[in-house]
């Protein structure tokens, strides 16, 4: 037996698909594929079966009835939906779910060797049919957790791309890429890879004609010209008739080095001494800062817009990293807020505060994190409906409504606003800066960056 979500919603029994179940039925099924291995409460299943208004308690219990009877007559007597008292569980023994093998492949080490990582991440990839739930209600696009998952498809496809680009096998991501491509119409940075994708693979041509077509597409129907990064790759297309190089970072050039950074972050005195010796002891390396937004951190490595980030840990799996050094969290909220007076905090004053939400496109261990989801007992952290990306919204989402949020101590200096109070909190674990870059061969750029970085950190720890 198998099941996915990873288009529409299919289950299989000895390789035969099994014929759809009505649709409500089908929604609570989905709703319980969404979380596999988790147990759901009453009112997310109702949320995401019926829609934001959920359903009457009869209602959903009578589905769930539906939905076990056309598991036993499909499936067998031993796949059914267990009540523990707090929620739902969907129990099919032995099947293989592919939605669970894409999150743990997903969060996996990936190999250093571009070849057999390109192999990995196809893996991956190759478990997608279309949108996550294609068959199901209107309202389950605009899910965060669902947003979350299908972003992560499309990082992982750039990130595919860019591996079997430096495998020297640009060609083995066009298919993933054409798909997404055609799901994704209005999507600039598929189009993006598309293209240099097209282009190293020799097929100059075709990559232009796919720009017009975006292009005409982009003007007729949503009335905006394209991107800059689209449009420098035009002009590498028109400007180089032979077969044209992609415009990615190469983190092999000893010459350059771009640093992807938050604003703030590049202005820590760790980071500013750590740039300082750089220019002072390697002046043959260009040194150039890009700053990234809270998804940029997650995707400027992988799609190549920057060669080495320095970032709050955690990181995703399988990415190297050097630590800088250590600091503390803080709490933020308006001045009006109740807790505004406090001088400091504990996580249990924290409880039942809303968390204003970070976008989901952000990595979700790098948002549990910084909301410290779940809190020391178990309990789990509720958020507001925003999808902030950068610092400037956060600060706004919080100075504007009654809920809270978590950010280096270090903002406080760095960011003060006539708004908004900082509050310690006592016993938060510290967190840690560090530079972090992609797995695989690191060139002599990256490789003097962390080598200056090592040295600094040991000369600091010897004066302390």
């Amino acid at each position: 037996m198998s099941s996915s979500i990873l288009g529409t919603l299919r289950v299989q029994v000895d390789g035969a698909v099994l014929p759809a179940a009505r649709p409500a039925v089908r929604n609570v099924l989905g709703a319980l594929l969404l979380h596999p291995g988790e147990t759901l409460n009453a009112a997310r299943v109702a949320e995401l079966g019926w829609g934001p208004g959920g359903c009457s308690s009869g209602a959903l219990q009578t589905t769930v009835t539906r939905l076990r009877d056309w598991l036993k007559e499909h499936c067998g007597p031993g796949a059914t939906v267990d009540w523990d008292g707090h929620g739902y569980r969907l129990d099919l023994p032995d099947a293989e779910d592919h939605f669970a093998q894409y999150q743990q492949l997903t969060l996996a080490a990936r190999p250093t060797d571009p070849a057999e990582g390109a192999a990995a991440l196809h893996h991956a990839l190759s478990l997608w049919r279309g949108p996550i739930f294609a068959d199901g209600p209107e309202w389950i696009r605009t899910d965060p957790l669902v947003r979350r998952w299908e972003e992560s498809r499309i990082s992982l496809a750039l990130e595919f791309a860019i591996a079997a680009q430096q495998a020297g096998t640009p060609d083995f991501a066009l298919d993933q890429l054409e798909q997404l491509a055609a799901e994704l119409p209005y999507d600039e940075r598929v189009h993006a890879r598309l293209l240099t994708t097209l282009l190293a693979s020799g097929r100059r041509a075709e990559a232009l004609r796919r720009y017009d077509e975006v292009r005409r597409r982009l003007a007729d129907e949503l009335g905006v010209s394209p991107s800059s990064e689209l449009a420098e790759i035009h002009s590498e297309m028109v400007s180089e008739p032979r077969s044209a190089r992609p415009p990615l970072r190469d983190p092999l050039k000893a010459g350059e080095l771009v640093i992807g950074s938050h604003e703030a972050m590049i202005a820590l005195p760790e980071v500013r001494a750590l740039l300082a010796e750089m220019k002072l002891r390697h002046p043959e390396i260009a040194l150039k800062v890009r700053h990234l937004d809270f998804v940029e951190q997650v995707t400027a490595l992988p799609q190549g817009q920057a060669d080495v980030i320095v970032a709050y840990l955690p990181v995703p799996p399988g990415v190297p990293v050097e630590p800088l050094s250590t600091g503390t969290r803080v709490v933020v909220v308006s001045n009006d807020h109740e807790l505004a007076s406090r001088k400091s905090l504990t996580l249990a004053d924290m409880a039942n505060r809303i968390v204003v939400s970070l976008s989901p496109s952000v990595h979700q261990e790098y948002r549990d994190f910084w909301a410290v989801d779940p809190r020391p007992d178990g309990s789990p952290v509720v958020y507001t409906d925003d999808e902030v990306t950068n610092l400037e919204e956060l600060f706004s989402a919080v100075a504007h409504g009654p809920h809270i949020t978590v950010v280096p101590a270090a903002c406080r200096e760095l960011y003060p606003r006539p708004d908004i109070t900082y509050i310690d909190v006592l016993d938060m674990e510290p967190i840690t800066v560090a530079l972090a870059w992609m797995p695989g061969p690191e060139g002599p750029a990256i490789s003097t960056l962390v080598k200056v970085a090592r040295r600094l950190r040991k000369a600091v720890t010897a004066e302390g």
